[in-house]
């Protein structure tokens, strides 16, 4: 059961609109949206609002970013029931942190593979209990969640879904270990927690290496139509890229 105290953004009962693949489902606190054809945001807004990914590809199911807990993991899991009948077949941690690895034993508990690179893994391992401690003193009504680890680790970038689904590392950024996920056929490129409208939380971040980082993504000249901000509201041009480089330049260091 979700509980009652969790942050809900959106109301009403789950309902689907439109076809297959288009429109979006919705349940009190998260929305699943077509960005196009197969890419899919969510938005989920229990406890801190944040923007995972969900990409149908032919025989199963991507989920970029596992969400906060096993409760929301499973509250986007019916909503992508009501998409496709298809299996999750993996899920991606794109860093360390609770928001994109803290429904890891739900997807774990139906049989997807949770996927990450050696360095969010290993950070997972030495840091997990000090960033639940950091998440319950801003979120006390965040659970104490076990740690959970990846069970399909890459030592560099991968690629999914016969490379319609591609993970990559730029640099320190938010955290040392945050990937950028790219849907080549869509040109739509998921910006994790690195990229989004506003400044946002800076406590494990490399304020420093953060722009020489954006400047590395840049340089790949990534054919972009739409960024997924990572936190706030989701959908952006790529010059949400330009966008937060000038205010992560501005941002003091420590």
């Amino acid at each position: 059961m979700m509980k009652g105290w969790m942050k809900c953004g959106l109301a009403g009962a789950v309902v689907l609109m439109a076809s297959f693949w288009g429109g979006s489902v919705r349940a009190a606190g998260m929305s699943l949206t077509q960005v196009s054809g197969p890419v899919y945001v969510v938005e989920d807004n229990y406890y801190v609002k944040e923007n995972s990914m969900v990409y149908f590809g032919a025989k199963g199911v991507t989920v970029v970013g596992a969400t906060w807990t096993p409760d929301t993991a499973r509250e986007l899991h019916k909503l992508i029931k009501r998409v496709s009948s298809k299996p999750v077949l993996e899920v991606i941690n794109t860093n360390y942190h609770t928001d994109r690895a803290g429904g890891n034993a739900y997807w774990k508990s139906i049989g997807a593979k949770v996927v990450a690179t050696r360095q969010t893994r290993d950070l997972m391992k030495s840091d997990w209990a000090e960033i639940v401690a950091f998440t319950r003193k801003g979120l006390p009504e965040y659970p104490d969640l076990p740690l959970v680890l990846p069970n399909v680790v890459h030592d560099g970038d991968f690629t999914l879904q016969e490379g319609k689904v591609r993970a990559f590392y730029a640099g320190p950024a938010h955290t040392p270990d945050g990937i950028f996920v790219y849907f080549p056929d869509q040109q739509v490129l998921y910006g994790n927690c690195i990229l989004k409208e506003k400044l946002g939380n800076l406590s494990f971040a490399n304020v420093k290496a953060y722009p020489q980082t954006i400047e590395r993504l840049k340089a790949m000249k990534l054919p972009i139509k739409t960024v997924i901000g990572g936190h706030d509201s989701p959908l952006h041009g790529p010059e949400l890229i330009d966008h937060y480089e000038e205010l992560i330049k501005a941002a003091p260091q420590s």
